[in-house]
């Protein structure tokens, strides 16, 4: 069903608009070429109706019929007497066309009988013109028909005809290119849309199965308690303290869903400020903070001299607990945080990122491993938000395979400008 759905929706994207394009351009360009062998057969019509009517009325007004001194004297049809032509009406129709050959170079002209037989021609007369025009001889001529044509045959015609198939033909392929590749767009376009559907609703799924979990533990505790189950001091104890790690992890989830929802709508504010970042990342608080969230796995550490960077501390303590959460949920082991400079590298050693995922996974919704089923939670927008938070204070996260094996998530921060009493 998929791989028919796949194939419907690029006949419609793709091949019928190409159909529709080529089919619509090749009209235009076969239109366009008759209307010009049509414009120049119309063109040579109306010369022919003119040079008709001068003939005609030369005719008329008439002639010694003897060719003045340097015109040629037209050369005497063997059928004169069929078509009651005489020597001095060829003489004087010769004189005539010979004016207009002088006067329009590129016009010459014959005079054919009923039956298709000539009667008189120009020297120059093509043998086989491409396009003519006519118009036939009335009284006191015979029944002959004056055809007009191009002296170079038409030549020039063809060439024209052929550079407009040419530039139709490219037309055409132009278009359709545009269409295909549009189709492609649109095709492209749909299939993100539908992933991304996709992922949405495998977000919502994975959110609502992560805050029911803490709900669950939660609401579980609260009611053993409320009801005297658990006598036990002790045990008690434990009890509310799982009602607070299961409420900060909950509190963390929906501070996660509300940073995303600032960002997505561009609200997001950011309280910039300049501060050490290696003493910020050693500082008891936040070591505490981040081997609360690892269970003792995490461990910070300066290599160098530190950096004074200009950045959210906020938005850093986000980032740095996504991280180390997502270090969490893929791998075993310590997980080593160092401060190089203006950096913070998370490193493990976990089974890394599949080759190809290494952009994606910081992709809206996305997941490795999309099954509810897996031993791992989250709900996929970890690592996506630490990006997010990080270009939004001018710096950025990247991942890199760690030597040996694992993952190294690096945090990039804008280094603080020096204040003009630090450089007098």
């Amino acid at each position: 069903m998929r791989v028919l759905r796949e194939f419907k929706l690029f006949v419609l994207a793709i091949v019928l608009p190409a159909v529709f394009v080529a089919a619509g351009g090749g009209w235009l360009v076969v239109e366009a070429w008759r209307r010009l062998w049509s414009d120049e057969r119309d063109d040579l019509t109306a010369q022919a109706e003119l040079i008709a009517d001068s003939i005609v009325r030369g005719m008329r007004d008439g002639g010694s019929g003897e060719p003045q001194p340097g015109r040629r004297r037209p050369p005497r049809p063997s059928n004169l007497r069929e078509h009651r032509w005489r020597e001095s009406d060829i003489e004087r129709v010769a004189e005539i066309c010979d004016d207009y050959c002088r006067a329009i170079p590129s016009l010459v002209f014959e005079i054919r009988d009923m039956r298709d037989e000539r009667i008189f021609a120009t020297a120059v007369y093509p043998e086989r013109p491409a396009v003519t025009g006519s118009c036939p001889l009335g009284p006191p001529l015979g029944d002959g028909v004056l055809t007009v044509a191009r002296a170079d045959g038409g030549v020039a015609m063809r060439k024209r005809a052929a550079l407009l198939v040419s530039l139709g033909g490219c037309l055409v392929l132009l278009l359709v290119a545009t269409g295909v590749g549009a189709g492609v767009l649109l095709l492209r376009d749909m299939r993100r849309e539908r992933r991304e559907s996709k992922m949405k609703t495998d977000f919502i799924d994975n959110v609502s199965h992560e805050l029911n979990t803490p709900l669950a533990g939660i609401r579980l505790n609260a009611e053993l308690l409320a009801e005297g189950r658990i006598p036990d001091e002790e045990r008690r104890c434990g009890a509310i303290e799982s009602i607070l790690v299961e409420s900060d992890r909950l509190a963390r989830m929906v501070s996660e869903l509300l940073d995303f929802s600032r960002i997505e709508k561009g609200t997001r504010r950011y309280n910039i400020e300049s501060f050490d970042l290696a003493a910020f990342a050693t500082a008891p608080s936040e070591v505490q903070s981040l081997a609360a969230i690892s269970g003792g796995r995490a461990r910070v550490s300066v290599k160098g001299s530190g950096a004074v960077v200009s950045a959210d501390k906020d938005a850093v303590r986000q980032i740095g607990v996504n991280l180390v959460t997502n270090a969490v949920k893929y791998a075993e082991g310590e997980i080593e945080v160092e401060v190089v400079g203006a950096e913070m590298r998370f490193m493990d050693r976990g089974r890394g990122i599949p080759p190809g995922c290494e952009e994606r996974i910081f992709d809206r919704f996305y997941r490795v491993d999309d099954s509810l089923t897996r031993k791992e939670g989250g709900s996929g927008l970890g690592l996506s938000l630490a990006r997010s938070l990080a270009r939004g204070m001018g710096g950025n996260v990247t991942y890199s395979p760690r030597h040996g094996g694992g993952s190294v998530f690096t945090l990039s921060l804008a280094t603080a400008e020096p204040s003009a009493k630090e450089t007098t």
